[in-house]
């Protein structure tokens, strides 16, 4: 491929040619049959197999059927055929000679493979004599084709008859179609980014070339900080995309565009109610081919296959026939099925015809749609809800898309607009709500939340006090999201125990019979967890989440906008539990989710990926992961994890000796340090103090960990007291002792035996600590009390002990991606041998006498005596037999 003069290499085609390599050298199987749906490169792939083969074993021969030649004899094969006489084509035995003599003259004694692309347009004549060919072992054949024609011909009965195997093309894996766009864009895209292009396209490799473009023409994907990042808008089809579905479209038939379209309007339609329009037969058709899929695990329920396809569809029909098609297969009813299975679709199709769609269901959808990057059709539904009536929940719920973009001055007019008195009570504490999480994400102090809570609770009881019973219950509710709001403040503060007391105040006021499927109770679960996990209750804050999350998953849509929120906070409360491996399966969980928050994925979830590696060791990749997720964060921050992210990112890049790069991180740091919760800020603050440690001074580090201990962040002072220790410096291991027998979890049983072996000066039990540590991926901690215990067992004169606990430094450090700056030089010391001891010490392990290794080195016997006497003390041992153990370990360390 040839993008702007420049080779972009074809990607995720490895997997395929090796598939066909290993069918071609089967000894039973005579070819491949290789399906692959429009786009998907199968002519590309083609070319790729003629060129790539060995020219030494194999001769390929590449013929080109179409669609134009179908109907003329041996139209694919008249390349083949050029020497031949027209009386020699008068009988396919004449023809068939012709071809024997040709493929065994070009071949020279090679064997001979003809490669057919498009396939399913070769005519009779060429499919009946490369098919004898075939039988008669002259050839082999791959044969490249969109699937089995409904006529298949002789060349496709070899599949059907077991000659040949068959191979399938899927779409481009995410990683693939990642690099992808990445050699076609000339930089990197953010997590985000390349999930969304993935997910439309479905790895098509066409679809999504046209997608990216698309996308970077419109402004869908826009460069920032040398990333390309999704800009959480997104247009309508231009004529690129209308003519790529113009001509899948065109490939169908009649009864087939039918179902398509239904399909694609509705965003999700069963087979049943594909019958309405007598298409539900057709529609398998269009499984077999790739261009719809069953939804999850219903097989009852379709989709497109290519969630692009969607809007180019929306646009491409009729305003008429569109019409049409909704009032026959849903005819006047409005009932929208959950998000996952196509609700925002199945609203827009709906308001596109013009269906009476009730307010109430056009907000709920619109909360919806702004959690889950589908800003213009919350937009729509926000809008249309406020023509029926419904003008301040309508203005909320387009503020709610604002905030979502990081409009949060736009965001904040719109919510001036909704007054206490003139709003229902529930909708004017929404607008709180809102204002206070555009106030605070914009970079404002915490207290701002209180100010404006009180300030809507104060115009909600003067309005209560001459309002009907009805208004009343809406008061006593939009009390409830006011006291969550003071809530979220007091847990951004790091007012832990003041949070607490409101957690149990609200559970308290909460009516009796609520659902835990209700947002009260969710919320309530989730803050609860959050504060166990800054108190160190970390089984009880995990349970609190995960039990927030599947009320979540229990709610069929109803509470889908808080999902991307509780995902984030049960991660991180993962990785500050070191609980990595479910960190890292609750992360794959939700990408894999029918529908997602792309600016979450770029951005919160792609940055608490990276302080997971970073937390494990892993600052390379830590900081490759961290790079695009900076840039999302930049544009959006919906969690305010940026000035925790930018110190984790100096901290990585200090450990692999970037320091020009920790700079730029640390000068950054200073430009968005009033966001965000005041324990993460604080642990950003000492990881850029963990950065800044050339000399080897960790009087800031201590200070900070000192601050955690006087505000009460017990969490953020475990995480520092360990950053210290893992430095270097054990001062403090009390405290860290103290802190981890309180703390629950395994991370916290694994803390306690390390930091009460420090302090114990126990050897043994720092080693034993060291090998919890790298159980549970905890590799800086493991490596640091390694060397903890191969010194004490050096002060201890321990030889053979350290040289074991010398083994483990070497191993926990291959591990490590960095440098930890007190690990810098060589932790063997001075009990490392030298290159002339490891070559004496080797001959004397093989069995050679003093006299034998003195005459092979050139050296005298007792010059060779005090080697092996130095040697012998190095190493903790006293004979030959201990030596030659000890060499053989060495052998298989190096």
């Amino acid at each position: 491929m040839s993008v702007d003069g420049r080779r972009v290499a074809l990607v995720g085609v490895e997997g395929p040619l090796a598939a066909i390599a290993q069918t071609l050298s089967h000894p039973n199987l005579h070819g491949a049959l290789v399906v692959g749906e429009f786009g998907t490169g199968k002519s590309a792939i083609a070319r790729r197999l003629v060129t790539a083969g060995d020219p030494h074993q194999t001769r390929f021969f590449l013929v080109r059927a179409a669609e134009n030649l179908a109907a003329v004899p041996y139209g694919a094969l008249g390349p083949y055929l050029s020497h031949a006489t027209p009386q020699a084509l008068d009988s396919s035995l004449s023809a068939l000679r012709a071809l024997v003599s040709y493929f065994r003259a070009a071949s020279e004694g090679r064997n001979a493979v003809v490669v057919v692309d498009d396939a399913q347009y070769i005519d009779d004549d060429s499919s009946h004599i490369l098919t004898q060919l075939v039988i008669s072992r002259i050839i082999k054949v791959v044969l490249f084709a969109d699937g089995l024609p409904p006529r298949a011909g002789d060349l496709f009965s070899l599949y059907t008859d077991g000659f040949i195997s068959r191979v399938d093309l899927p779409g481009l894996a995410e990683a693939d179609a990642v690099a992808l766009c990445e050699a076609i864009q000339g930089g990197r895209l953010s997590q985000g980014a390349g999930h969304y292009l993935t997910r439309q396209s479905a790895g098509n490799p066409l679809m999504l070339r046209a997608l990216l473009d698309h996308a970077t023409a419109t402004g869908e994907l826009a460069e920032h900080d040398g990333v390309w990042c999704l800009s959480g808008r997104f247009h309508p089809p231009a004529p690129p995309l209308m003519d790529l579905a113009k001509t899948l479209l065109q490939e169908l038939t009649e009864q087939e565009r039918t179902a398509y379209e239904v399909v694609a309007l509705s965003g999700g339609v069963s087979q049943a109610r594909l019958a309405a329009v007598k298409e539900d037969a057709v529609a398998q058709q269009l499984v077999r081919r790739g261009l719809l899929r069953t939804l999850g695990s219903s097989t009852s329920v379709l989709r497109v296959a290519h969630p692009m396809m969607a809007r180019v569809v929306r646009a491409l029909v009729p305003a008429g026939r569109s019409a049409d098609l909704r009032r026959r297969v849903f005819g006047d009813e409005v009932v929208p099925p959950p998000v996952d299975e196509g609700m925002i679709d199945y609203l827009d199709w709906a308001l596109d015809c013009g269906a009476a769609v009730p307010p109430a269901v056009l907000l709920t959808a619109a909360r919806t749609a702004a959690h889950v990057s589908s800003p213009e059709s919350a937009l729509r539904f926000a809008s249309a809800a406020r023509a029926a009536g419904e003008e301040y929940a309508g203005v909320v719920e387009e503020a709610r898309v604002r905030v979502g973009l990081g409009e949060y001055a736009v965001a904040a007019e719109l919510l001036d607009q909704v007054p206490a008195d003139g709003a229902r009570p529930v909708v004017a504490a929404d607008a709180a709500v809102l204002k206070a999480l555009a106030c605070v994400q914009g970079g404002e102090d915490p207290s701002r939340i209180h100010a404006i809570a009180d300030a809507c609770a104060e115009r909600l009881a003067r309005v209560s006090e001459q309002g009907s019973t009805a208004q009343a219950e809406q008061s006593e509710q939009a009390g409830h999201a006011l006291g969550l709001l003071h809530l979220l403040a007091w847990i951004l503060e790091g007012d832990f125990a003041t949070a607490r007391a409101e957690v149990d105040a609200l559970d308290a006021l909460a009516p009796a019979g609520v659902e835990s499927e209700a947002p009260l109770p969710v919320l309530l679960m989730l803050f609860r967890g959050e504060i166990d996990a800054a108190l160190g209750h970390s089984d009880t804050a995990l349970a609190g989440i995960r039990a927030a999350l599947d009320a979540v998953d229990r709610s069929r849509g109803d509470l889908e906008h808080l999902r991307p929120r509780v995902v984030a906070r049960y991660v991180s409360a993962l990785i500050h539990a070191g609980e990595f491996a479910t960190a890292r399966e609750a992360l794959e969980e939700y990408r894999r989710r029918p529908v997602v928050s792309f600016e979450y994925v770029g951005g919160p979830l792609a940055a608490l990926e990276a302080i997971l590696e970073a937390r494990r060791g892993k600052f390379r990749t830590a900081l490759h992961l961290l790079e695009p997720a900076l840039a999302s964060l930049r544009q959006v921050d919906s969690e305010m994890l940026l000035p925790y992210a930018l110190g984790v990112a100096a901290w990585a890049s200090h450990t692999l000796g970037e320091s020009g790069a920790a700079a730029a991180f640390e000068k950054e740091f200073t430009g968005v340090a009033s966001i965000g919760s005041r324990p993460l800020l604080l642990l950003g603050q000492a990881f850029l103090a963990a950065a800044s440690t050339g000399g080897g001074d960790l009087s800031g580090l201590e200070a900070l960990a000192e601050a955690a201990r006087e505000a009460s962040f017990r969490s953020c002072e475990k995480d520092m007291l360990e950053l210290l220790s893992v430095l270097g410096d054990t001062a403090l291991a009390w405290r860290l002792a103290e802190l981890a027998d309180q703390f629950e979890g395994s991370e916290a049983q694994v803390l306690s035996r390390y930091a009460h072996a420090l302090a114990d000066h126990d050897a043994t039990a720092l080693l034993a600590a060291a090998d919890s540590a790298e159980r549970i991926q905890k590799i800086p901690l493991a490596a640091e009390a390694s060397m903890r215990a191969m010194r004490l067992f050096e002060e201890q004169g321990d030889g053979r002990a350290r040289r074991m606990a010398l083994r483990t430094v070497r191993h926990r450090q291959s591990l490590l991606e960095g440098v930890l700056p007190h690990e810098e030089g060589d932790p063997r010391s001075t009990h490392e041998l030298t290159s002339r001891e490891r070559e004496i010490a080797r001959l004397a392990a093989n069995g050679a006498s003093n006299r034998a290794i003195a005459e092979a080195l050139v050296l005298s016997t007792r010059t060779v005596e005090g080697h092996l006497y130095r040697i012998y003390g190095k190493l903790g041992i006293t004979t030959r037999e201990e030596l030659e153990g000890e060499m053989r370990a060495y052998d298989d360390e190096h």
